[in-house]
């Protein structure tokens, strides 16, 4: 079973493109009630949150890697658990065991972390089971996506309250922006990683730009920065918005090249500028909460 795992976290959760964003992530959510409410951080918690997090977030993939089993048997069967590196049994006794640790590591934090995680964790649990709808949400790619990154919401209110602990806070229709941002961006993530150009297309895979072409694509992914931006500007006094406007304004310029030129080369390029992007505006809050 370890040697599999090992193969799902170096090849389908590779430390180095997950754990820099899950910390990004993390920090951001984590701090934003800190700049809110002046309240005060220990390094102690936040270690506790960011392995929570990442528990969080690697479980996601695993339930991603069950439920494409069948899929990933015909069209990915070099995939872990479609090569059989590990078994789906396995895989949910992992699962299993990163639920006991969030959860008990969440009631050591507090009785309200504990809650606010409990109900990003049950919120997960019905993604899992697609909403008991599955045959008819799967068709529809971009409702399947739109309806589990609202998971990053819970999350990210999750991360907050297990930073702060019991700490009293009343929650206001700024934080509720604030928080949906998460959903805006994590969508932004999505949106992006399955948009290519037309000869990178696979027969059989629905993409964002199969679907919408590349220019549905490109405005589809754009659109989320927007929503975005402007969530975050109902979250945010006016004087810390420039430099998350500019990095918006830049990323802008990535979307058109993609959408004027889909070529191979620039919509490889526009996945990987998306996630560069999703990186530094985590960044940039952080630099905000931080001054």
């Amino acid at each position: 079973m370890l040697k599999g795992l090992k193969a799902i976290i170096l090849e389908r959760f590779h430390p180095g493109q997950y754990l820099p964003m899950i910390l990004v992530f993390t920090l951001a959510n984590a701090m934003y009630f800190n700049f809110s409410y002046q309240e005060n951080l220990t390094s102690f918690r936040l270690v506790l949150t960011f392995m929570i997090m990442c528990s969080a977030f690697f479980r996601l993939r695993l339930f991603d890697e069950i439920k494409d089993y069948q899929t990933d048997l015909k069209i990915n069967p070099t995939r872990p658990l479609a090569r059989h590196a590990i078994s789906i049994t396995d895989t949910k006794k992992v699962i299993l065991i990163l639920i006991g640790f969030e959860l008990a590591l969440a009631f050591y934090l507090g009785l309200n972390p504990f809650l606010f995680h409990a109900l990003a964790l049950t919120y997960s649990l019905l993604m899992y089971e697609e909403f008991f709808i599955g045959e008819s949400l799967r068709p529809h790619l971009t409702t399947y996506a739109i309806t589990h990154t609202f998971v990053s919401v819970l999350l990210g209110l999750s991360a907050s309250t297990l930073a702060h602990g019991n700490q009293n806070f009343s929650l206001e229709a700024s934080d509720g922006f604030f928080f949906l941002m998460n959903w805006a961006y994590f969508n932004l993530f999505e949106f992006a990683r399955k948009t290519y150009a037309l000869k990178e297309e696979r027969m059989g895979v629905d993409t964002y730009s199969s679907l919408f072409k590349p220019i549905g694509a490109g405005i589809l992914s754009l659109s989320q920065v927007g929503i975005g931006l402007w969530f975050i500007s109902k979250a945010l006094p006016e004087e810390n918005l420039n430099p998350l406007f500019i990095a918006g304004a830049i990323y802008s310029l990535f979307c058109f090249n993609y959408i004027f030129r889909p070529e191979i080369s620039s919509a490889k390029l526009f996945r990987h500028i998306s996630g560069a992007y999703l990186l530094i505006h985590y960044i940039i809050l952080i630099w905000i909460f931080w001054r």
